[in-house]
């Protein structure tokens, strides 16, 4: 258990009264870990048989430690003589009881203790609190309203019942929860709102959410009732933990000579407790009962507020005990029993609480306690005395040995040629410096540095991916990135439902931005609109029970400021790769197939430009590696150096690229490439068609070639067409206008018309694209090239720019005749009532609300041909991923023995293997037939290509086909082949 160190400054050769304060500075040392690894006992300051030293002196000198040491202490004032010591029931002729309770109610009390030293907060004293109300119950109050002086005027039953009136839940709560009257109406109105709401959602909301909404419901509503009833809440929250103060009285063995229990031995609870309780406060001997309990709750809560393991670890922050000090107790004013009655608890409970108590008395008391407790030897200084008590405590509580108060420990009183000054060297108590890190200051720094920290991370967060959770989880597979505009754009691809757009609305598959709405159809469809509808197809496709494989489209979703309308072909294609997914999954509409294998589609966002098509491959290569229904990517529609670059780490990973739009002519050549698009020099060779329509044999005499620098964007295609198309027509003279983009390409336009060199421009031939569109007529008008006559030849992009006067078009001065060439032409592919049997007519009405009633051959969503080529595109992949799933034997439920053994699953390799034989009829555009992709140098001439001609008749824009080809090379229909 330890024993007082032998400290230099307090030697055996030192004088008493320094020994005295050596005991004293090591009993209210640091507490130990263990709590019976040191014993407190109550030490009692007596005059020496000389009468040489004076207690009240030491009691004083110690007092001024207590206060260099920074301890707990409180010196309570005695009164001078009893007053109530024949009051009570059963308590007649007990001197200085009434004073002893009072003197342990006073140390029991929070605000007694609010002005002592305090290293963490106030004592708490819920054990004592709980007596004082079961003495408050007792007591029958007078005629003022006050209780009455004795501690039982009640039965036992009438005490229960009123203390059960006046229980609360809480400290702070004067009685129990009493609802007021008007409560029930209230209840009743609340009941009725909730009904009428309840059977307004109730055939929209699921029935598990409603029943699991009725189950919280009731769940509160009982609560909040068993709230109101003591009996209720205080056996439930005593079970998980909570008022000890009701546990200490139902489980505490103190209380076990009262009685309780039943037959077998089983405990009874609180409730029969508390009437044993009452039973006994009415019975003779009840004060001092009572004060037993009381200085038994008092040494419990001190106990109690010491212990080191509970949740705010004030053992630890509290380092050293409490100290009462009692000068000059007596029988009389209470004293001497709040001493015995510590001892009497003390022996009886066999408990270290850590409370240390100094006591003076006079000599005339001195003598009272000879017989009561163990008389230390003589000439022994104070440590000795403790270690001699200290090692008969075990024997002398025994009752064989009839020492009535062994926790008393007497030292005689220094005389006063020994009683020392303070010593210079004591070191205060205070708390480890590192509960401060477990405290309210510690947590409100915590929580301060946290959430400056969180701050910190969620703004580093949601400046580098698009889809931040609380409080740090985040999507990885998109991210933020910068235009050199300083614009941000979320690219990558869109896992999870991630929407690539950051603001509340969305961007409609006309150019225009609409509120997000599950109910958009045709027009108003939005960006975030198809993807809400894929994340919902790709869920269903997930959950259920049937395999499947995962394709990407790649497109731009997003574009720099005041550029929103270079995305929406990518729009119209993500809703053809949708449509396309429909048609594969189910079964029970109309243009639907239902295969087996299906497919889970994943948009994929490159940027402006595709200018972060780097990026995004990193994120579909990651996705490719972690799962291994990945397939191939559909789309890089649009050709440059960052997309080409694209491309070939697609197809060097192993996944195939089946590209829409992108007219490249080197990327045919490259392994698993495949284009539904005509490449750019056959472009150029259509372009022919135009020169024979407008100078029949005739040369061309001066030519302006207009293109676009590749610039920031890395533009391959303006220059590649450009490039064939020169050395397809041969043109005697050409002059070439070289812009950067939108911005100028009207003044260099309209510079060249004035400075033609006496030489009129006989045709204009426009590599650019199509968002530049309005800026080349604005430019060919405003330098005068479009006095006479003119010929305008463009590549397939500007089918994105349609020409006329309405609204987003771009006006066509009378003079200039256009041809450009285009990869879908639509009144041919609606021809023969197409459009109410083929499969993408059907859905693209159906599910999307475009073409309805009937397609018409001017159908702005779908004249461009993106949607169709995507749809198309997307139907390849699909069917190739089913065509090889069934190639394995995977599609049979019968067992069946040739089921290639180990294929368990469709992978990019097999469907590579499938694409380069894949022969699929009547697609949106034509047949699809990879048979002569060959990959080698030199396209393959079955992609579908149109020449239109495009003039001003009677104030209207009429656009006539003059050659091409269905995709699959398929004729048109009364229509000759452009020249190849």
């Amino acid at each position: 258990m330890g024993s007082p160190p032998q400290h230099p400054l307090y030697s055996s050769q030192t004088s008493a009264g320094q020994d005295l304060f050596a005991l004293f500075d090591w009993l209210t040392s640091r507490l130990p870990l263990r709590r019976n690894a040191r014993s407190f006992p109550v030490i009692v300051l007596e005059p020496a048989r000389d009468e040489a030293g004076d207690p009240e002196q030491a009691l004083e000198a110690l007092r001024r430690v207590a206060n260099e040491l920074n301890l707990p202490s409180l010196s309570p004032t005695l009164p001078a003589a009893g007053t109530g010591g024949a009051g009570g029931t059963g308590g007649a002729g007990v001197d200085g009881v009434a004073e002893g309770i009072a003197l342990v109610d006073l140390l029991s009390q929070r605000l007694t203790w609010s002005r002592a030293a305090s290293s963490y907060g106030r004592y708490r004293f819920p054990r004592s609190d709980l007596v004082r109300s079961i003495q408050t119950a007792a007591s029958e109050p007078g005629p003022d309203g006050s209780s009455s002086p004795g501690p039982v005027r009640r039965s036992p039953a009438a005490a229960v019942k009123a203390w059960n009136d006046n229980a609360g839940l809480f400290p702070w709560q004067g009685g129990p929860f009493k609802a007021p009257a008007w409560w029930s109406t209230l209840g009743a109105s609340v009941v009725a709102v909730i009904a009428v709401l309840a059977g307004g959602i109730a055939e929209q909301t699921p029935r598990r959410l409603l029943i699991t909404a009725a189950v919280l419901l009731a769940g509160v509503l009982l609560m909040l009732a068993a709230l109101t009833a003591r009996r209720i809440w205080l056996p439930v929250l005593s079970r998980l933990g909570f008022g000890s103060r009701y546990r200490w009285l139902a489980n505490s063995s103190f209380f076990a000579v009262l009685g309780d229990g039943d037959d077998d031995g089983g405990e009874v609870g609180f409730e029969g407790r508390l009437h044993s309780v009452f039973e006994r406060l009415g019975k003779p001997g009840a004060m001092r009962f009572l004060l037993q309990v009381k200085t038994f709750a008092l040494l419990e809560d001190l106990r109690d507020n010491h212990n080191k393991l509970t949740p705010s670890l004030r053992g630890f922050k509290r380092p050293a005990p409490p100290v009462v000090f009692l000068s000059d107790v007596r029988e009389a004013n209470g004293g001497l029993e709040v001493i015995s009655a510590m001892s009497d608890i003390r022996s009886r409970r066999s408990e270290f609480h850590p409370l240390l108590a100094v006591a003076s008395i006079g000599a005339d008391q001195r003598d009272v306690l000879s017989g009561l407790t163990l008389e230390p030897e003589e000439n022994l200084s104070a440590q000795e005395r403790y270690e001699q008590w200290r090692s008969s405590l075990s024997t002398s509580q025994a009752p064989s040995q009839a020492v009535l108060l062994p926790w008393l420990l007497r030292i005689p009183a220094p005389s006063a040629e020994h009683a020392p000054e303070t010593p210079a060297n004591l070191v205060p108590r205070r708390r480890p410096r590192w509960t401060w890190l477990w405290s309210r200051r510690g947590l409100i720094a915590a929580v301060l540095l946290c959430g400056i920290a969180a701050t910190y991370v969620q703004v580093q967060l949601r400046s580098t991916y698009c889809r931040v959770g609380v409080p740090f989880s985040w999507n990885a597979d998109t991210r933020l990135q910068t235009n050199p505009d300083g614009s941000r754009e979320c690219v990558g691809v869109s896992t999870h439902g991630v929407r690539f757009e950051r603001s509340s609305d969305s961007l409609g598959l006309d150019g225009k931005r609409r509120p997000i709405s599950a109910g958009n159809r045709g027009a108003q469809l939005t960006l975030a609109d198809v993807e809400a509808r894929i994340e919902d197809e790709n869920k269903r496709v997930e959950s259920g029970p049937e395999p499947y494989v995962t394709l990407v489209y790649a497109g731009i979703f997003t574009a720099g400021s005041g550029q929103s309308d270079l995305t929406v072909s990518s729009i119209r294609e993500l809703a053809g790769a949708y449509l396309a997914q429909i048609r594969n999954n189910q079964s029970s509409k109309a243009g639907t197939i239902g295969n087996r294998m299906k497919v889970r589609l994943l948009p994929a966002n490159t940027g402006q430009d595709m200018a972060f098509s780097e990026h995004t491959v990193d994120r579909i290569l990651h996705l490719a590696r972690q799962d291994p229904t990945m397939v191939g990517v559909v789309g890089m529609g649009r050709n440059t150096e960052r997309s080409q670059a694209a491309i070939r780490r697609l197809g060097q990973a192993g996944l195939p690229v089946l590209a829409t739009v992108n007219s490249s002519d080197d990327n045919p050549g490259l392994p698993h490439y495949y284009g539904l698009a005509a490449t750019d020099h056959e472009e150029a060779l259509a372009s022919r068609a135009a020169i024979s329509a407008e100078l029949g044999t005739r040369s061309i005499g001066h030519m302006m070639m207009v293109h676009r620098e590749p610039g920031p964007s890395g533009d391959i295609y303006s220059g590649e067409i450009a490039r064939d198309v020169e050395r397809a027509l041969a043109p005697k003279r050409t002059s070439t206008v070289r812009y950067v983009d939108g911005n100028d390409v009207a003044s260099k336009v309209r510079a060249a018309c004035q400075q033609d060199g006496g030489s009129p421009y006989s045709l204009i031939y426009y590599a650019g694209r199509a968002e530049d569109l309005r800026g080349l007529m604005y430019g060919l008008t405003q330098g005068g090239c479009t006095t006479h006559k003119l010929v305008l030849i463009s590549g397939d992009d500007i089918t994105k720019a349609p020409l006329g006067s309405g609204e987003g078009q771009v006006p066509l001065d009378p003079q200039i005749t256009v041809y450009y060439t285009a990869f879908v032409h639509l009144p041919t592919l609606i021809a023969g009532n197409a459009d109410q049997s083929n499969d993408f007519f059907l859905l693209a009405r159906n599910e999307l609300g475009i073409g309805a009633p009937r397609v018409s051959a001017t159908e702005p969503l779908l004249v461009d041909g993106q949607m169709e080529l995507t749809y198309d595109a997307t139907t390849a992949l699909a069917q190739s991923a089913q065509n090889a799933m069934d190639d394995l034997g995977l599609n049979r439920d019968d067992g069946d023995s040739s089921q290639v053994a180990g294929s368990a699953s469709v992978g990019s390799g097999m469907v590579l293997l499938e694409l380069r034989r894949l022969y699929a009829r009547k697609g949106a555009t034509g047949d699809i037939d990879f048979r002569e992709d060959l990959h080698q140098a030199g396209a393959p001439t079955n992609r579908g290509l149109t020449l239109i001609k495009v003039t001003m008749r009677d104030g209207k824009v009429v656009s006539d086909p003059i050659c091409g080809r269905l995709n699959g090379g398929r004729p048109f229909p009364n229509l000759k082949p452009c020249p190849q």
